[in-house]
């Protein structure tokens, strides 16, 4: 990809300074016809060679070598899976060529598309909420009682002539509670609808706790300092020994950092959703005792981010093992990784987020998720190369495993856990898909999926 934005980015800044194949190529120390090839895409560029022909066009090699174009040609390449302009005739091959060429249209289709993905995403925001939200659900059904009962008062002060006046002055005043709480319930309601349309509203201690975890990027700077401090020697070799010796050591040691962290975090106003947060940091203290940064983060690049040899090499869990990789710290080289777990009803029990990933709360995933499909083979990894209705590529990772009590007789209860990467990220990885591997269509809902003529659809689509 690269290379073919290298060519024409020389051919254009020469193009555009008058000068001649012949010279620049003179100046590089190469035959015109070795600059022709490279120039059309022919021949690939050594880094020697783009800086001598880069002093020779006056720029720098960052300026021709492409290197800040990278995202931009995975966007357009996902714009080009879009089902819109799937007839359109896109030709793929020739993106590079298009960047390098026509930089600033490159970058104006690509916002476009951004604009439209953020409309997608609150349009998602709302459906789900709307859908399945509890507060809305209860606040109609308040609002419909209210309104119940003052028709019914009302009907008796119209129907019966004959009431006493003592009669009539009380079910006026029923009328007028009714409908004083009726009115600051609708007024909940619209302050609800004005505040949901922000698409990023926190509403739930769920939606709270999730949006503390968006905020940092997965990544508590102060935990891992403080567990960094700490001297741990492990003496059994079973993972929930282990656990429960590093949880035994965060209660006595770490919990002055982790009410620091809630106290100062405004995004949790509630009591339910600072006893989850609580938690959720002790488990991300445990994490980080077990798995030390550096250590990890050298361990899984060299393991190619493989979750079950990681979780061998540290004697965790695979699910410790996808919480840690979501807090990678951020890095050129370093793909970007995000969580999901789900029961075995379906139900998305926790979530980490990933950019350009929207993940349901409120509503059922696409079931072509491999978060489902997972769980007809257990305790074996499928990966699952997956284009989203408008165009996001992802690769999907995921394992069900056995939680609960084990033995003859004992009912087997499973849990999945599924990493979710770009396919951009995915070739850092074990798990980069060939050319070969299918790419599946799913989407993130029915309700939010324009894929009209899909067999596992179970809603119509929001229109």
């Amino acid at each position: 990809m690269s290379s073919a934005i290298v060519g024409t980015r020389i051919r254009q800044h020469r193009r555009d300074l008058g000068e001649s194949q012949s010279n620049l190529a003179k100046l590089a120390g190469i035959s015109p016809s070795y600059l022709n090839l490279i120039e059309w895409n022919k021949r690939a560029v050594s880094i020697d060679l783009l800086k001598r022909i880069a002093a020779g066009l006056g720029v720098t090699a960052e300026t021709l070598d492409g290197s800040t174009e990278r995202g931009l040609h995975e966007t357009l390449l996902e714009i080009s899976q879009l089902q819109a302009v799937d007839s359109a005739g896109v030709e793929t091959g020739r993106t590079a060529e298009l960047i390098g060429r026509f930089p600033g249209w490159s970058r104006g289709i690509a916002a476009l598309a951004q604009a439209e993905r953020q409309a997608s995403r609150r349009a998602q925001t709302l459906s789900e909420r709307l859908s399945n939200d509890p507060f809305l659900n209860e606040a109609v059904h308040r609002m419909l009682t209210r309104i119940a009962a003052v028709r019914s008062a009302a009907d008796i002060l119209i129907e019966y002539d004959d009431l006493t006046a003592q009669e009539r002055k009380r079910f006026t005043a029923i009328a007028a509670e009714e409908s004083a709480i009726l009115s600051e319930t609708g007024e909940a309601l619209a302050n609800y609808l004005d505040k949901a349309e922000e698409g990023d509203r926190v509403l739930t201690p769920v939606d709270e706790v999730e949006a503390f975890f968006e905020q940092r990027k997965n990544r508590f700077g102060e935990l891992e300092q403080a567990s960094a401090g700490l001297e741990i020697t492990f003496t059994d070799s079973r993972p929930a020994a282990r656990v429960e010796q590093a949880r035994d050591l965060v209660n006595s040691r770490l919990q002055d950092t982790i009410e620091d962290l809630l106290r100062s975090e405004n995004v949790l106003e509630s009591a339910a959703a600072q006893k989850r947060a609580r938690s959720l940091l002790t488990d991300y203290a445990i994490g980080a005792l077990l798995m030390p940064a550096a250590t990890f983060a050298d361990q899984a690049r060299n393991a190619g981010y493989d979750v079950e040899a990681l979780a061998d090499t540290f004697s965790v869990g695979v699910e410790r093992v996808c919480h840690r990789l979501t807090a990678l710290p951020a890095g050129e080289d370093v793909p970007r990784f995000g969580y999901v777990q789900a029961n075995a009803a379906g139900t998305i029990v926790e979530m980490l987020r990933l950019d350009g990933l929207r993940l349901p709360r409120y509503a059922a995933a696409c079931p072509l998720w491999a978060l489902y499909r997972a769980q007809q083979s257990p305790e074996t990894v499928i990966r699952q190369r997956a284009v989203f209705p408008q165009g996001g590529r992802i690769v999907f990772v995921a394992r069900a495993r056995h939680v609960g009590l084990s033995g003859f007789g004992k009912p087997r209860h499973y849990v999945t856990d599924m990493i979710a990467m770009t396919e951009a990220d995915a070739r850092l990885t074990v798990y980069a898909p060939d050319s070969a591997a299918p790419v599946e269509e799913v989407g993130p809902s029915c309700r939010l999926c324009p894929r009209v003529n899909c067999a596992h659809r179970v809603e119509d689509p929001l229109t």
